[in-house]
């Protein structure tokens, strides 16, 4: 009976946790954060870690098939620049967040694994550290430069209609403004008024994005597929499948990341352990989905201003592709039609 005394006794002096469950240990369950809690907790922010690492090594992949391309792309004009300009400026965002990230990472479950606090603790008790700061930053700026090309593909797709994008452009706004109390109040977690509003920040700025891309993702998938008719009369079924077929109008709407955002939303309105597997690798699927975009428009498979307008004016007459026009039948096209058509479809017969 001593011997177990003893052992008791030097267990709770060197304030090693109970790793048996009893009656006492279920009441305490019910009453507030426990180590099944926190063990879950940490495995889902190291699944998240985990994610992340593999969403950036598939952005990886989608940076070099793009520079490839537009090393050998032929025709070199403004959109050959602001395609460069906006992969490069996504790609190296996306970067800094992942080292600021994985070094952050080294510092919990390297230099301090035999913190009492646990992974997950210590890492809400730490966001001070320079280099979680500068991946927040980072993460801050990609949905910012993400969903301004959202926005300017739900403009093209819908024939360059301004007032198509006038309600998103809104919750882009929005979204921008919150992003910004959101960082700081994630950054000063020893400021306790800062750190009361964080959970209402974050709520509402993952509402807004959700809310952003779920309308634009609607609106450019409803336009594709309202429009798949009257491609195929125009290209025939085997070209109109590169521009309403079903992975490109996921591809196009950005599907994929808005249904990410929305199981993260709901997960972290539930207060499930696994949001945080969601919400790490949150801006590389962000940025993953926008390069596959960019990836299209550099192989000129992607919808264009030109192929909108000419979907919309029903020309029927032509066989139309990203790159060249050619006449279904042998009757040579008349002024008036060929003037009705786009300059670059013109410029190619």
């Amino acid at each position: 009976m001593l011997y177990v005394i003893y052992i008791t006794t030097s267990a709770s002096a060197n304030h090693v946790p109970p790793l048996t469950f009893n009656a006492h240990t279920s009441s305490s369950m019910a009453d507030g954060p426990t180590l099944l809690d926190d063990l879950r907790q940490d495995r889902s922010l190291f699944n998240g870690l985990l994610v992340s690492t593999l969403a950036y090594g598939a952005l990886i992949m989608l940076y070099s098939q793009l520079t490839q391309v537009l090393f050998f792309r032929p025709k070199r004009g403004k959109m050959y620049g602001a395609i460069v300009i906006y992969s490069t400026l996504l790609f190296c965002l996306a970067t800094i967040a992942m080292a600021g990230a994985l070094k952050f990472a080294e510092t919990i479950f390297i230099d301090h694994r035999t913190d009492p606090e646990g992974p997950h603790n210590f890492w809400n008790g730490h966001l001070t550290d320079k280099y979680h700061i500068l991946s927040q930053v980072c993460v801050t700026l990609l949905p910012w430069i993400g969903d301004i090309m959202m926005l300017y593909r739900l403009y093209v797709v819908w024939n360059s209609n301004r007032l198509i994008i006038v309600f998103p452009s809104l919750l882009y706004i929005s979204r921008v403004a919150m992003s910004i109390p959101l960082l700081i109040s994630e950054t000063r977690p020893a400021d306790t008024w800062w750190t009361t509003q964080t959970t209402l920040y974050s709520t509402v700025f993952y509402s807004l994005c959700v809310s952003l891309n779920l309308f634009v993702s609607i609106g450019i998938a409803f336009r594709l597929f309202r429009m798949r008719p009257k491609v195929e009369q125009i290209m025939g079924k085997l070209h109109a499948s590169f521009y309403t077929g079903f992975v490109t109008i996921i591809v196009e709407s950005g599907a994929f990341f808005t249904i990410w955002g929305l199981t993260y939303v709901i997960l972290m309105s539930r207060n499930s352990t696994a949001s945080s597997t969601f919400l790490l690798p949150y801006p590389h699927v962000l940025a993953i989905t926008r390069m596959l975009i960019v990836l299209r428009m550099a192989q000129d498979r992607a919808w264009s201003k030109e192929l909108a307008s000419a979907t919309a004016g029903g020309i029927l007459d032509w066989q139309v592709s990203s790159t060249h026009s050619i006449p279904l039948h042998n009757v040579p096209p008349s002024s008036t039609s060929m003037n009705s058509m786009p300059r670059k479809y013109q410029e190619s017969l």
